[in-house]
């Protein structure tokens, strides 16, 4: 991991407004001097003055997507809706953890408990707990949304008995926080107990696309595969990397691979399809549409993307069928 790398010390930072996260109190990059500066502009009451310092920065700098996250919890206060939706679809769509972290900002705290949490938490105070019995409340409280609490209690498990799959588990919890920098201490962790492991190269290559580090992702992805090489898992999210940098062949070939070993997923085939169809190979993208719409002929969106690539090719009568299929499935 390079130190100067902004995907990575960004998000680490916690520097967002409105959170109660714990907060970073480094400003050695020029980066982090702005988000310590429009943090204490939010602080002090100057909205106004900190959405123009967000807005300037993310002109600048439009690849980044913790920017854009800070003036969605900003607009988010500041009640308009509209602007914090855009940039969370943004921050969203640069890194998919950033959607995990604001939808964490907006439920925390908002669910009531489900009965088995008040259940477990009831026999937890009446018994000796047991590592298995902070593992099952950490999973519950990440339901709940209330991932600080999921994180105390990995590491209370933890604190019996140093489990590299706990570790996994809390660097999960961690990578929807945005806590990138405590989520690659877990991993590389959980490698040095356990590395015959895949999940944790498996989730470490994930930590590396989201922030960009792609050399140290493909290596990890190699070693998930090396050492499960029919997991289909890791085949379906090193396709999803190479749709990211466009390398539409690549993510074809590993969408085959997960075919092969799961030819019933309709959903395989439309996401096959998709890179098909940004190499305009139309006949395949539509092949993988026909044999989607067979496992689930219910689900009108197919017929609309295949009616579409039919136009393409020329077929009128067979797009204008598609819609019209589109059309009553819709319609009951």
């Amino acid at each position: 991991m390079k130190d100067n790398n902004p995907y990575f010390y960004l998000a680490s930072s916690q520097l967002f407004p409105f959170t109660a996260s714990i907060q970073t109190d480094r400003r050695d990059t020029d980066l982090l001097a702005i988000a310590q500066e429009a943090l204490a502009l939010v602080e002090a009451g100057h909205t106004a003055d900190a959405l123009d310092l967000y807005s300037t920065t993310i002109e600048k700098h439009p690849q980044l997507p913790f920017f854009y996250a800070c003036r969605s919890l900003l607009n988010t206060h500041l009640g308009d809706e509209e602007g914090a939706f855009y940039d969370y679809q943004i921050a969203k769509k640069l890194d998919f953890n950033y959607h995990n972290f604001l939808e964490w900002q907006e439920n925390t705290g908002a669910m009531h408990l489900a009965p088995e949490l008040e259940e477990l938490n009831e026999e937890m105070k009446q018994n000796d707990s047991s590592s298995q019995s902070f593992i099952n409340r950490a999973m519950l409280w990440v339901q709940h949304f209330d991932y600080e609490q999921a994180i105390d209690d990995y590491s209370l498990a933890l604190a019996i008995a140093d489990n590299p799959e706990v570790r996994i588990s809390r660097a999960a919890v961690f990578m929807r926080m945005l806590r990138y920098d405590m989520a690659l201490m877990d991993l590389n962790a959980a490698i040095g107990l356990d590395p015959k492991l895949h999940m944790a190269f498996l989730y470490r290559a994930k930590l590396f696309v989201a922030v960009r580090e792609d050399d140290a992702a493909l290596a990890d992805f190699e070693q998930a595969l090396q050492l499960a090489p029919d997991n289909i898992e890791i085949f379906e999210e090193r396709a999803s990397y190479y749709e990211r940098i466009e390398d539409w062949r690549a993510a074809i070939a590993d969408y085959n691979q997960v075919i092969s070993r799961n030819p019933t997923d309709f959903y395989c085939y439309v996401l096959r399809a998709d890179a098909y169809e940004r190499v305009e190979d139309w006949q395949e993208a539509i092949a993988d549409y026909d044999e989607a719409i067979r496992l689930n002929p219910h689900y009108s969106d197919l017929y609309q993307y295949r009616g579409t690539l039919k136009q393409k090719i020329g077929d009128e009568d067979g797009a204008a069928r598609d819609f019209n299929t589109f059309e009553d499935l819709e319609q009951e």
